[in-house]
């Protein structure tokens, strides 16, 4: 079998995608479209209008019964679930944890860490019914090393990569594969917000040169990283958290 083939797998089979409006998440179902997936987005507002090869639900991953309905029409309308990517997420900095607010904390952990479980305890159920799949959940860094200021951030991810490890061991059994994904700086909406100036990612130690490590990536190469994961080039990659970063990790300051 060849690498072409190996992504020719994942022709035909449906995804789930949360966060498919913006960012991570909007260019893996535009790249899993492309490669021939049945794609269904879910999230808020996005970047303009959808393209017309993904079926997309406006919805939030902290409201189970918005997921629930969306992965239901997912199953009716292609007659299964195969591969599931969890990219909602948000970011909250500037404080140290005695400064965060019940609310700041929930609204952190809700997105990133129990909208992944919300999505999972309706999908895996699906996923093993259709003989088996992939999810990938989208971790961080700070998952693994981490700066000031960005406590339920980092919790938050850190439970991301935790909780895949969790879900590979209890769902093997159902040829279900779970890996996280732990990225770097990535140039969505997430990462840089309209306050921050001009030459921001160089202020901080990135950059945007394409020979630069580390650099700030681009989606779309996000993108071809979970597709290796959901596709059967990975059969044998499961509880891992793969690490893409641009060698951010790698850095000493």
């Amino acid at each position: 079998m060849t690498a072409r083939d190996h992504f020719d797998s994942l022709s035909g089979r449906t995804a789930f995608i949360t966060g498919a409006g913006t960012g991570i998440g909007r260019a893996t179902a535009e790249y899993l479209a492309a490669s021939g997936m049945n794609v269904v987005g879910f999230g808020l507002a996005g970047d303009g209008e959808p393209p017309a090869s993904i079926r997309f639900h406006a919805g939030d991953v902290t409201r189970p019964d918005e997921v629930k309905a969306a992965i239901a029409d997912a199953v009716a309308t292609f007659g299964g679930l195969h591969a599931v990517v969890n990219a909602a997420g948000i970011y909250q900095t500037g404080k140290r944890v005695e400064d965060v607010s019940d609310d700041e904390w929930q609204l952190t952990l809700g997105v990133n860490l129990t909208g992944a479980f919300a999505v999972c305890r309706a999908a895996l159920p699906e996923i093993r019914k259709s003989g088996g799949g992939s999810v990938v959940n989208i971790a961080s860094v700070h998952a693994l090393a981490t700066v000031p200021t960005v406590p339920a951030y980092a919790a938050s991810k850190g439970g991301v990569l935790a909780f895949s490890r969790q879900l590979a061991l209890d769902y093997g059994q159902d040829r279900i594969r779970v890996n996280a994904l732990i990225v770097g700086s990535v140039d969505t909406r997430m990462t840089r917000p309209a306050e921050m100036p001009p030459g921001w990612p160089e202020s901080v130690g990135l950059s945007f040169a394409p020979t630069a490590v580390p650099r700030i990536a681009d989606p779309r190469e996000i993108a071809t990283s979970i597709a290796f994961l959901l596709s059967d080039s990975a059969s044998f990659v499961t509880g891992s958290g793969l690490v893409v970063d641009g060698g951010m990790t790698a850095l000493l300051f």
